[in-house]
């Protein structure tokens, strides 16, 4: 009986799906939607794992199929049965598909997406988690935040010549109106969600990209807030002095430039030694390549090689 691993990633704006077979390829995958129970209603979070896991087991009938990360009762796991001959799921959270996705063990991870948040690991295993607990009281750094901070900063566009920048054009084209008027009523009488504004954060960095000084300042400001959190987390832990990797993880902190740049600016001042990583893979794999081995596969380098080559194929421009 042919055996898979399936690896799920639940997210605040889209839910992955990446099934890997015993030889590291990935052979399946899906997208479905927003996962969040603090924003979305459970029918649009189970509709999301759905479309993911389906479009991930296309094809793949009466298999014994291994789950690493979270999937709900109900429709989501019943989803996956109606594919598998027998079902094995291993709970695995964010940090621990973020670890596998670098294949790293320990070091510091920064997460910066819709939200953000950082996690430390030493090598004997201590962990502290800081963040992560929404745009309100949290998620600093986050594509969120650098959303808010574009808005702000294209209503005080006319203020002075010194504020003066290209989003106060940019962030209504962007919301499809006509006119910051017409963006303070979606803000507050149509009532802007988080997922919309955090979506402005790939208009902030465009602008910053074209030259844009204000926008590039809220970059800067939203890396550096998101550094300090990872600086109490290095301090803490006691690891400035070792070659730690730092892993990214997310939208914000893998595509833009400017952002990483500031943030990976301010830790190596507290710690330069670190060793800075792009995961070689998407999260819903490495959940995958955990469920392998649950499974008792090992992951020699050929497994893993032939996981990120075959991911570049099956999943191209996957972030």
């Amino acid at each position: 009986m042919p055996r898979y691993a399936l690896g799920i990633d639940g997210g605040g704006s889209k839910c992955d799906a990446a099934l890997v077979d015993e030889r590291g390829a990935v052979v399946g995958w899906g997208r479905g939607g927003p996962t969040h129970v603090y924003y979305d209603p459970p029918e649009v979070i189970d509709a999301s794992y759905v479309e993911a896991v389906t479009a991930a087991l296309e094809g793949c009938h009466g298999a014994e199929v291994w789950v690493a990360g979270l999937l709900p009762d109900g429709p989501p796991r019943e989803a996956v049965l109606a594919r598998t001959s027998h079902l094995c799921h291993l709970p695995a959270n964010e940090v621990d598909t973020a670890f596998a996705s670098a294949q790293e063990r320990w070091g510091l991870i920064v997460l910066a997406g819709t939200g953000s948040f950082v996690h430390g690991r030493t090598l004997d295993g201590g962990d502290l988690h800081l963040g992560g607990r929404g745009p309100i009281l949290d998620d600093y750094g986050s594509a969120y935040q650098i959303g808010l901070l574009g808005l702000r900063a294209a209503f005080a566009s006319d203020w002075t010549e010194a504020r003066r920048t290209s989003l106060a054009e940019a962030i209504p084209e962007a919301l499809e109106v006509h006119n910051l008027g017409r963006v303070f009523d979606l803000v507050y009488v149509e009532g802007l969600g988080r997922r919309q504004i955090a979506a402005l954060a790939e208009v902030v960095d465009a602008e910053a990209e074209q030259g844009d000084d204000i926008a590039a300042q809220c970059l800067e400001r939203a890396a550096d807030e998101l550094a300090e959190v990872a600086v109490e987390v290095i301090r803490e832990l006691e690891i400035e002095s070792l070659a730690f990797p730092l892993i990214r993880i997310g939208s914000v902190a893998q595509q833009s430039r400017i952002w990483w740049r500031r943030l990976e600016q301010d830790l190596l001042e507290v710690a330069p030694e670190l060793r800075p990583l792009t995961p070689a893979v998407t999260p819903a794999v490495g959940a995958a390549l955990l469920a392998l081995r649950q499974m008792g596969v090992q992951w020699t380098p050929d497994l893993l090689a032939r996981a990120g080559e075959t991911a570049a194929q099956v999943m191209p421009g996957v972030d």
